[in-house]
């Protein structure tokens, strides 16, 4: 059970550090992505069309792995 006080305390967090809330915000989004709760309109999308989505991770795996190359030289 979520209290009001708790959302106002995390409403507060968010419009105090606006860089950190920006960056959970996004991250949720690129897992959700991945990993789709079932029962969910985008778990239904990926199921038809699975070949798609598969090619898609694949290129998304390519990116990530340069990306991390990148920020280790």
């Amino acid at each position: 059970m979520v209290y009001k006080s708790q959302i106002k305390a995390k409403d507060n967090y968010e419009k105090a550090n606006p860089s950190k809330a920006t960056y959970w915000n996004r991250k949720s989004n690129a897992r959700s992505f991945i990993f789709p709760k079932a029962g969910t309109k985008l778990e239904t999308a990926i199921n038809d069309n699975l070949d798609i989505y598969i090619k898609d991770l694949q290129k998304m795996k390519i990116d990530i792995d340069q990306r991390l190359k990148d920020l280790q030289q």
